[in-house]
């Protein structure tokens, strides 16, 4: 798959993205608040140890924040947590109770009191009111002054008190690691037995108990990290924990139960067990239809969305979202409320990736209703202060010329340029109407003479005319291009096959820097020969190669026939291989492209539209471009 950014300004959705398997570096996700203690990997055992996060007491025990990896949603913007099915990263849990006995400031944190003294210089001068700092205390110190060995018996909120405390504790930054991971198993552990004294109480209230799961929810997640071989066996018992309460009295702990049990199903159904899609749907529409719903419903049932369209069910995906509008519509909650008036515009990009993914699929009467879908969603925005629509127009341009759909991708080119074009921002009309431009070239290659032209790596003149009467392969990469190097492995299986039947490939790198080339094949050997720029001055992305092709993203491939002519553009994955065999049993003249259904070109491009299995491939900006605001050249 390949992604180019036109402007540094905005991006298409996040969640659009997964949804056509793209990605696009720096989009999307919020920011959450870090655990008190974050976690790095320390010594050959694989266990790992909390590292210090200072962070004051607030002045009442609030919810624990979960740990980045965990389930449900962020309730500051409610945005998708589970990183198995959402695109933008950790979150955390639901919002804090305030019921809570004033704060007991822990030993050693930020924000306790320090010693005002007279200090000596190294002159022998006194300094007066410089603080004197204690020092740091050992980790068998901190656990004596807090007492770690001795669970307190106390109310509800003095145990929800207790835990705050003890996961607000900055970590001793003086310990060694298995000190360290000992204070933290100890502390998590600590706050796992509290939260069950909670529950337990018979005068808890439902806040109470509620911010009680919340804590022992953490604390699992938190123990995964420290203790990685343990990490299932932790997960298991988390998972336990909510099956014993899901069926609790109280409706605000058994509904925070059945959300989490209803991610680690969607996550599930994510990974590729469609067994358990009909009770993801059924399961989606009780939670929107919650009378007790908030803003982590809501963010737990887009998730479910996101898994959908990411799957390619984008109508099931707008059929959850329009139940979400449907059932969201006139709430009290104003957080809630402003979500939900959010869901159109999300609905209606999810329509077009529908369109697109059914254009792609071979479907073409589908064409004219995603372009008119495409104004449909333009209609809503404002060009001039929304570049949204831009980035979405070229993902959708270039899925298009993947998909052979030449005329298709011109159309889109052309609304990019009638929407754009006239734009107040010099930079965005310089980078539409070079991407236009560049789309111009692209998509007029077929079935016109091809050729070569440049230097091998010694040097000497490229020689491109032994290459008639032969099928040719010409891949456009660069060494700092992941993605070019990966389509490399299977461009070798296929030439090692077919060689024989008179398949060759040309490589034409696009490095700028030609010290980057030498190192990669100082390490590395290409079985066909690799041309470069005969002009020092014209290299990368501005070789006379990548120019006359209209190249702004990488890999860029070129499949050219015996007659010289270009067949086909972007054969990738197992494209390639299928394309050979149309050829060779056919001869050129009979060559049968994806557009072209006898071939059984109802199939998407391999990479297209990744499943949940598939990791999407990262936007990598090219070297010297990655803070220009019009960079064009990117990884694809």
């Amino acid at each position: 798959m390949r992604v180019r950014m036109l402007v540094s300004q905005g991006c298409w959705s996040a969640a659009m993205l997964a949804a056509a398997g793209l990605s696009f570096a720096g989009c999307g996700g919020g920011d959450t608040a870090p655990p008190a203690a974050s976690i790095h990997h320390d010594g050959a055992d694989g266990s790992t140890t909390p590292k210090a996060a200072p962070s004051q007491a607030p002045t009442e025990p609030a919810a624990p924040q979960v740990a980045a990896g965990s389930s449900f949603t962020n309730p500051q913007n409610g945005a998708p947590a589970n990183p198995a099915v959402a695109p933008t990263g950790g979150a955390s849990t639901a919002a804090a109770t305030n019921n809570a006995a004033p704060t007991m400031v822990a030993a050693g944190q930020a924000g306790s009191q320090l010693n005002v003294s007279t200090t000596t210089t190294a002159a022998g001068e006194n300094v007066e009111g410089q603080p004197e700092l204690p020092p740091p205390m050992t980790a068998a110190e901190l656990a004596a002054q807090i007492d770690l060995d001795n669970i307190p018996n106390g109310t509800p909120t003095e145990m929800l008190q207790y835990m705050n405390d003890l996961t607000a504790v900055p970590f001793p930054n003086n310990a060694n690691p298995q000190e360290l991971r000992q204070f933290a198993i100890k502390v998590y552990t600590n706050v796992l037995t509290a939260g069950d004294k909670v529950l337990a109480a018979a005068d808890a209230t439902s806040d109470q108990r509620k911010a009680a799961v919340q804590f022992k929810f953490n604390s699992y997640e938190m123990l995964t990290q420290i203790l990685p071989n343990q990490a299932e066996e932790i997960r298991q018992e988390r998972v336990q924990f909510a099956q014993s309460i899901v069926q609790d009295r109280d409706s605000n702990v058994s509904r925070f139960a059945r959300l989490f049990l209803f991610e680690q199903m969607l996550a599930q159904f994510a990974a590729g067990d469609k067994t358990v899609e009909q009770y993801v749907l059924e399961d989606a529409k009780y939670i929107i239809e919650d009378p007790n719903a908030d803003i982590m419903h809501f963010g737990v049932a887009e998730n479910a969305a996101i898994v959908f369209a990411r799957l390619g069910h984008t109508d099931k995906a707008v059929s959850i979202l329009n139940q979400m509008k449907t059932s969201f519509a006139g709430t009290q909650d104003e957080q809630l409320a402003a979500r939900a008036k959010e869901l159109d515009d999300m609905i209606l990009q999810y329509k077009i990736v529908g369109t697109m993914m059914a254009v792609a699929n071979g479907d073409e009467t589908k064409e004219d209703v995603l372009v008119q879908s495409i104004r449909d969603w333009l209609a809503t925005k404002d060009p001039k202060e929304d570049l949204q629509p831009l980035q979405m127009m070229s993902t959708i341009e270039m899925q298009m010329e993947d998909h052979s759909k030449m005329n298709l991708a011109r159309r889109i080119a052309a609304l990019m340029q009638e929407t754009y074009g006239d734009h107040p921002d010099p930079q965005v009309v310089e980078s539409v109407n070079v991407s236009v431009a560049n789309a111009q070239k692209r998509t007029s290659l077929i079935a016109k003479p091809f050729v070569v032209e440049g230097n091998d790596l010694s040097g000497i003149p490229f020689d491109w005319n032994k290459y008639k009467g032969k099928y040719v392969l010409v891949d456009f990469w660069a060494s700092w291009c992941p993605i070019c190097i990966e389509e490399m492995e299977g461009i070798k299986r296929v030439y090692q096959k077919y060689r024989s039947k008179g398949f060759e490939v040309v490589g034409v790198n696009l490095d700028q820097d030609p010290r980057a080339r030498a190192q990669f094949f100082q390490a590395n050997s290409l079985p066909w020969p690799t041309v470069v720029s005969a002009d020092p001055n014209a290299i990368g992305f501005s070789d006379p190669n990548a120019v006359k092709c209209g190249v702004e993203a990488l890999p860029f491939l070129v499949f050219v026939g015996p007659d010289g002519t270009v067949v086909e553009i972007n054969p990738r994955g197992p494209r390639l291989e299928e394309l050979l065999l149309s050829v060779l049993n056919q001869g050129s003249g009979g060559v049968q492209t994806l557009s072209n259904p006898s071939l059984g070109a109802s199939q998407p491009q391999s990479g297209s539209f990744p499943t949940a299995n598939q990791a999407a491939p990262q936007a990598q900006p090219a070297a010297g471009t990655a803070d220009s605001g019009s960079s064009l050249k990117v990884v694809r």
